[in-house]
């Protein structure tokens, strides 16, 4: 197998979906700009090839498939301010990680974690999630950002290396931060690196639960935050998660158990009159774990912990991001509810308890009822968070305007060819002076058979004035008819959604 196929093999994801950006150019003024899109169509040969060759736009892949499998994940180092590659592969190394580095479009890196065989989207994004959080870069993105698809959503892409041969700018590292800068290079590279399971990949921690029978069943946040060692400057709210975990797992031993734990895992450990004052606190079981406090927030392992015996379990917040818009006449929203992709309607998006029921029906989940007022700032918060390519454009043909200039278009292809000015009277179509004739009637009569419902009368006139279209009088014998007229041009028209203005944004 040649570099190139071998190439699309390794990352090989969604086939009915892709993402393109174009490379950042400067526009009169001497801004740089840049943009990034999806496109929901099958992915083709020439588009990888095109990638590969330097060719614009570059290829973006969904690594989750329709089966909600991937062969492929990478943590997603965002930064901009100049990365220490070397560093973080040194460090990758002596632990014995099966990772390759990737430099990002942003100055940033990719991670990768490869499989020969496809595993389950959301045992890669666990897998990924512990090392991120081991890394040090717990808050960094996971790809896939989805645990699961469904038929008409796509999920999240990521620009991939090796896009141009002689002035590559997205490349891999040796094991010594050494550029791979040639393709075949990277492929040498990826063998070595790729697992056929991903119970190959081993977190070697301190602390765990097969080590340490003391945190059995616990958050993954405290085992992560004991092999560590607790901060000084955090410790009573470090004990009160310890705590809560305590009153899950020794009811009837908390005092106990919170001395026990303070005395082991707490250099110096905080005084007595301090535990006892957590301990009124977590006895109380209106409290529960404050996975939100940015300490345990960048150590979160969410899908992990939800499988803990002591963990957060179905009490814990639930994740909702990735809003997109399928622009058109109508259109539909995606939305990823704790890794499950859902669509919606505008009016299933503005109303939670419309939400609810979508979620029941595509995701198997079912979330808590929310205040009305809670529900819009949050929708408002995701609306306002989207991106340029969160905006999908749909072919025109999908719009009732699309689908007005296509009606349009046959109607005048099967009617034309009037020969004399009467004939417009029998619903035909005459040419005169570069302009289509026709009697309005005729036209709506074709509509109904149609059965084009989507607009009235008046609408439809309205669409037609867009394809530059008018009313006209037309001599016919001794009489004057009313007909429309339309330039012939419009048999060659197309009809294309305004798209958004692009400014300077960074792709993954």
């Amino acid at each position: 197998m040649d570099d190139q196929n071998k190439f699309i093999e390794i990352f090989t994801g969604l086939d009915r979906a892709y993402g393109q950006t174009q490379s950042r150019e400067k526009n009169e003024a001497g801004k740089l700009e840049g943009r990034s899109w999806l496109v929901k169509e099958p992915i083709t040969r020439d588009k990888w090839i095109n990638h590969l060759e330097g060719k614009e736009p570059s290829l973006g892949i969904i690594p989750i498939d329709d089966n909600n499998q991937c062969k492929w994940g990478a943590i997603d180092v965002d930064t901009y301010d100049g990365f220490d590659y070397k560093k973080l592969i040194t460090r990758i190394v002596e632990k014995k990680l099966p990772l390759v580095v990737c430099k990002s479009k942003s100055g940033g890196a990719h991670v990768f974690l490869f499989v020969s065989e496809p595993v389950l989207a959301k045992q890669m994004q666990i897998k990924l999630k512990e090392i991120a959080v081991f890394l040090g870069y717990g808050d960094c993105e996971i790809f896939p950002k989805q645990i699961e698809l469904n038929s008409k959503g796509t999920g999240n892409f990521l620009n991939l290396p090796y896009n141009h041969p002689e002035f590559p700018t997205r490349y891999a590292f040796d094991d010594e931060g050494n550029a791979l800068i040639e393709l075949s290079s990277f492929i040498k590279h990826y063998e070595t690196k790729v697992v056929s399971q991903l119970n190959k990949v081993v977190i070697e921690k301190p602390i765990t639960e097969k080590k340490n029978d003391d945190f059995k069943g616990a958050p993954p946040c405290l085992v992560t935050l004991a092999s560590q060692g607790f901060p000084e400057g955090s410790r009573n709210m470090a004990l009160f998660q310890l705590g809560i975990y305590l009153r899950e797992r020794f009811p009837e031993k908390l005092e106990e158990k919170l001395d026990y734990y303070n005395s082991k895992y707490f250099s110096p450990p905080l005084p007595s009159r301090e535990v006892l004052t957590i301990f009124k606190q977590v006895e109380d079981k209106k409290y529960f774990y404050r996975c939100e406090e940015p300490m345990f927030k960048t150590v979160c392992e969410k899908i992990k912990c939800q499988s803990q015996k002591f963990g957060v379990g179905n009490s814990a917040t639930n994740e909702i991001m990735g809003l997109k818009k399928w622009v058109s006449d109508n259109p539909v929203y995606e939305l990823t509810h704790n890794g499950k992709v859902i669509i919606l309607t505008v009016d299933q998006l503005s109303s939670h308890s419309e939400y609810r029921k979508q979620c029941i029906a595509q995701a198997n989940e079912s979330p808590r009822p929310m205040a009305p007022a809670i529900w819009a700032d949050m929708v408002d918060a995701l609306l306002k968070n989207m991106r340029k390519d969160d905006f999908i454009q749909l072919p025109g043909e999908v719009t009732a305007k699309g689908q007005f200039l296509n009606q349009l278009q046959i109607f005048i292809e099967n009617n034309r060819g009037a020969k004399d000015r009467q004939d417009v009277l029998q619903g035909m179509v005459f040419e005169l002076k570069d302009n289509y004739f026709f009697k309005p009637q005729a036209f709506r009569d074709f509509l109904k058979t149609k059965r084009f419902t989507k607009a009235s009368d008046s609408e439809q006139y309205k669409m037609f004035e867009e394809f530059k279209g008018t009313t006209a009088k037309l001599k016919v014998n001794s009489n004057v008819e009313h007909c429309w007229k339309v330039p012939t041009t419009v048999l060659e028209s197309e009809y294309k959604l305004s798209k958004k203005d692009f400014s300077e944004e960074e792709a993954y």
